[in-house]
């Protein structure tokens, strides 16, 4: 039917369920992930830091060791192991330069900015240094270095290859290496600052972090609440529109009970009286006529009081297992030949497996009835009419659709008040006595519309869905 879904229960309670536990498991999921996603942006700060600042003390250290070189190349080639020892000491007086020191590569010092430690071994981590720790240093032509523990000081370390100048040395005699150990105070006091620093940014940014996922929390629960808020309004403004239609028909139900019984003895009397005086006049006469109309008039008129009388009566259902299909099938035989009357193709489906619903079958029989005959005159030209029933967990779902004009948004609230109608010759309690049927049977009725736009090119519908309680298990 043009995008209309005939088998969807329209229960907005069913599509509106909200459970904190997942948004609360995501909160935290979010803020374990920011404090990661922190946490790595400040390690990796920390760490370009301090490459930064040992790059700057590494090149301090490279630029102490050329200038070492480069004082021994002018002119202080005489007396190279004086001049060398001189210039270690004269070196270290500078407070930024802890030891220096010139071993060859078993670890001997042959000058060390301390005279007594000149023909020890030089010591790393403690102890004396062998071979193995000293290729693990990997000393050679290019500068290295490290914040390590030397020569009896925890010193930012910066070593290589010590060839005062000479391109090449004689065959057979070892390469001497230079280290010098620098004061890392100014280092490990920048290094302390930085992390203190990146620290406080990423406690910064974290907490705001934080502060704003949970500022999402309340306006996620502020969102639900609001939502909920309407839900709750919605349910009000029904159950008001429930109880206004229960006063009105408690005052309907007072007024029939006074006058039904009273107006209709006489209206049988004057039944009688136009069918005996339609009886002496000739067929097609003027007067056999206005007769004719006077009892078509008063059956009118009782068909009025049936339908005010049963209106406001109690409703005595009396519930027993039946079968939706038959109970379709039936409703669709009274009115098959009204519909082909209209030009209107009549249909009726149910689903395979389908369970019996609890009915008053007279009374909800004549539920159908009523909805089928108000789709029959909203086709005056012809179209669709559709009955169906299908399975809706515990419920089964009974509709009746039509391809009509559709109902106007601004009337569809007020489709169920008594004496309410659109139409002329009606009497606006077919619909009424629907809903009240249906309520008695423990139900709830539905009406979904869409009104026909003609410049549009799009056609109208109705549907009515008549939910009952299912009696037990599905017949095959």
């Amino acid at each position: 039917m043009d995008g209309y879904t005939l088998f969807m229960p329209q229960s907005q309670t069913e599509h509106k369920r909200f459970a904190d536990a997942p948004r609360r498991f995501l909160l935290a999921w979010a803020g374990a992930i920011l404090a990661i996603i922190v946490t790595l942006v400040a390690a990796f700060a920390i760490s370009r830091s301090e490459r930064e600042m040992s790059r700057l003390l590494a090149e301090k250290g490279d630029s102490l060791i050329m200038a070492f070189e480069s004082i021994l190349r002018s002119g202080m080639r005489d007396k190279v192991g004086v001049q060398l020892q001189v210039l270690l000491e004269e070196m270290t007086r500078n407070g930024d330069i802890v030891f220096g020191a010139i071993i060859i590569p078993d670890g001997t010092i042959i000058a060390h900015s301390d005279r007594e430690r000149i023909g020890e071994i030089l010591t790393v981590a403690g102890r004396e240094a062998d071979r193995e720790t000293l290729a693990g240093l990997s000393p050679g032509a290019e500068t290295r270095w490290r914040l390590m523990q030397i020569e009896g000081h925890r010193v930012f370390a910066v070593w290589r290859a010590f060839t005062p100048g000479l391109k090449a040395l004689p065959r057979g005699l070892p390469v001497p290496e230079i280290f010098l150990g620098l004061n890392p105070a100014a280092f490990e006091i920048t290094r302390s600052q930085n992390r203190l620093y990146i620290a406080l940014l990423a406690g910064a940014c974290l907490l705001v972090g934080l502060c704003g996922l949970v500022g999402l929390n309340f306006a996620q629960r502020a969102r639900i609440s609001r939502r909920r808020q309407k839900l709750a309004e919605g349910k009000v403004r029904r159950l008001e529109d429930a109880m206004r239609r229960q006063e009105k028909l408690a005052a309907m139900g007072s007024l029939a009970a006074g006058v039904a019984h009273e107006i209709r003895n006489p209206l049988s009397s004057i039944k009688g009286y136009a069918t005996y005086f339609g009886g002496l006049f000739p067929e097609e006469s003027d007067e056999r006529e206005a007769a004719g109309v006077m009892v078509r008039e008063v059956d009118r008129l009782n068909r009025v009081i049936s339908d005010l009388i049963g209106l406001s009566r109690p409703t005595d259902v009396r519930p027993a297992p039946t079968d939706p299909e038959y109970l379709l099938q039936h409703v669709a035989r009274l009115v098959r030949q009204q519909a082909e009357q209209r030009g209107v193709v009549l249909e009726c489906r149910t689903a395979r497996r389908l369970s019996q619903v609890m009915a008053d079958f007279e009374r909800l029989h004549q539920a159908l009835l009523n909805l089928c005959l108000n789709a029959l005159d909203a086709m005056p030209d012809g179209g669709r009419l559709t009955l169906a029933a299908a399975g809706a967990g515990a419920h089964v779902c009974l509709i009746v659709a039509d391809t009509g004009r559709g109902i106007p948004p601004d009337v569809l609230p007020r489709i169920f008040d008594p004496y309410f109608t659109t139409r002329g010759q009606g009497t606006g309690l077919g619909l009424a006595l629907a809903h009240k049927i249906v309520l008695a049977h423990g139900g709830t009725i539905a009406v979904s519309s869409r009104t026909a736009n003609e410049a549009a090119g799009t056609g109208g519908g109705t549907i009515f869905r008549v939910r009952l309680p299912a009696a037990g298990e599905g017949k095959p």
